[in-house]
C-alpha cells in the first residue's frame, strides 16, 4: 500500500528517538543482564530486541497530499507523535492545504529505494538518512554535526534524566554519505536538481564520528576536532568507543589484551571522559582498571569530566594536554578564536541540557 502520509523533518527526528527509547526499553538490565550499552560494547551474544523499528519500505515517493484519515490513524497509534504539530511531506503544492495541527512542507523530487519507513499502513517516516539531509535545512551547521553524532552514535535523546538512553546506532556516517551519493545519482539521471541541504550535509558529514556513547561525549569530540575556524581546537579526529590493543607483554601481564575507550587517536593515546550520568559500579571499577593498565602499558591516559567541559580555563587544559599527547605543539589562541570556542562550547552543552 503507498503511503498517504509522511512523516518527515523535526517530527523525523522525533520519532526515531522514540524508535531509541523503545529499543531500550525492551530488555532493560534484570537478573543479571548487562546495561544495553555494556551489551553493544562488549558482548557479542544475544542480539538486541530491535522489535520496536519500524519496517523499511520500497516506496521512493513522496505523497501529493495528506490523507486525513491515515493521519488520524497515526495518531491513535502514536499518541507521542500526536502530542506536538506534525510536520509532513507533500510533493504538490495544492497538497498543502490545511492540516489541523500539522505543517505540511514541499518536498519534490525523486527518492531512491530505503528513503522510507512505514510507521503504518498509511504512513511513511523519512529514513535517518533522509532525515539527517532534512535536518541540514533546519539546523545550523555546529547542531547538524551533534545530531549527526546521535544518528550514528549508542544513544537517543530523551527528556527524562539523564537526556538520552542508550541504544543501537540508527546508521552510520558511510551508509549517510551512500545514501545522499545515490540520491545525488538518481536526480541527476532524472534531470532533477539537487535536494536542499545537500551541500551542508556533505560537509557536517565531514565532521561525524560513528559510535558517541552519550552527548557529553559526542560534544567533547566536537569541541576537541573542529576547526578552529568553527570553534574547536582543531586537533586531529578520535575513533569514540572503539578498541586499543595492549602491548604483548602487557597482555601477558595483566590478562586482558584491549580495552574500549571513549576517544583514541592512532590506536593507543586516550581520553577518557566521565559523563555527568551515574556509571554502574562495574563500569567505574572497569574504567580505574583500563587507566592504570594503559598507564602501566607506555599509554598515559587524559582524563576529564562535565565540570571541565563547562569551564574554558579547564577545557584549554584538556586540550594542552592531549596536544601534547599526540606530540603536538600547542599554540595559545588569540581573543577572536578563544571566543569562538567559547561560544561554540556553551551552545553545544545547552543544547543537550534542553529537555
Amino acid at each position: 500500500m503507498a503511503g498517504s502520509v509522511c512523516i518527515g523533518f523535526e517530527s523525523a527526528q522525533e520519532a526515531w528517538r522514540l524508535v531509541g527509547m523503545r529499543v531500550a526499553q525492551e530488555k532493560p538490565p534484570a537478573n543479571g543482564t548487562s546495561p544495553l550499552l555494556v551489551r553493544l560494547l562488549f558482548e557479542t551474544g544475544e542480539p538486541v530486541d530491535m522489535g520496536s523499528m519500524p519496517a523499511r519500505s520500497r516506496a521512493t515517493k513522496i505523497p501529493s497530499r495528506v490523507d486525513v484519515t491515515a493521519l488520524s490513524d497515526l495518531r491513535r497509534a502514536e499518541p507521542e507523535l500526536a502530542a506536538t504539530s506534525q510536520q509532513l511531506c507533500v510533493s504538490s503544492r495544492n497538497g498543502r492545504r490545511f492540516v489541523s495541527a500539522a505543517d505540511c512542507r514541499l518536498v519534490t523530487g525523486s527518492y531512491p529505494i530505503g528513503s522510507f519507513y512505514r510507521l503504518s499502513d498509511g504512513a511513511l517516516l523519512a529514513s535517518p538518512e533522509l532525515t539527517f539531509l532534512q535536518m541540514a535545512r533546519e539546523l545550523d551547521f555546529d547542531l547538524l554535526v551533534l545530531y549527526g553524532h546521535e544518528l550514528c552514535g549508542y544513544f537517543a535523546r530523551a527528556s527524562q534524566d539523564p537526556g538520552f538512553v542508550n541504544c543501537p546506532p540508527l546508521t552510520s556516517a558511510a551508509r549517510i554519505a551512500e545514501y545522499l551519493d545515490r540520491l545525488e545519482v538518481l536526480r541527476r539521471e532524472r534531470g532533477e536538481g539537487s535536494p536542499w541541504g545537500l551541500g551542508q550535509a556533505r560537509r557536517a558529514l565531514g565532521h561525524i564520528r560513528d559510535h558517541a556513547a552519550s552527548p557529553e561525549e559526542a560534544v567533547v569530540s566536537m569541541v576537541l576536532t573542529l576547526p578552529c575556524r568553527l570553534g574547536g581546537y582543531g586537533l586531529p579526529r578520535a575513533a569514540l568507543n572503539e578498541r586499543v590493543r595492549l602491548s604483548a607483554e602487557a597482555a601477558r601481564l595483566f590478562g586482558i589484551d584491549s580495552f574500549i575507550c571513549d576517544l583514541s587517536w592512532d590506536g593507543g593515546r586516550v581520553l577518557e571522559y566521565q559523563g555527568s550520568q551515574h556509571k554502574i559500579r562495574s563500569r567505574r571499577a572497569y574504567d580505574m582498571r583500563k587507566g592504570n593498565v594503559l598507564a602501566a602499558d607506555g599509554r598515559p591516559v587524559v582524563e576529564m569530566d562535565r565540570s571541565m567541559l563547562s569551564r574554558q580555563g579547564l577545557m584549554d587544559e584538556v586540550a594542552k594536554s592531549v596536544t601534547r599527547l599526540l606530540g603536538l605543539t600547542w599554540r595559545a589562541p588569540g581573543a577572536k578564536l578563544a571566543t569562538r570556542r567559547a561560544r561554540l562550547r556553551n551552545k553545544l552543552i545547552a543544547h543537550i541540557d534542553e529537555r
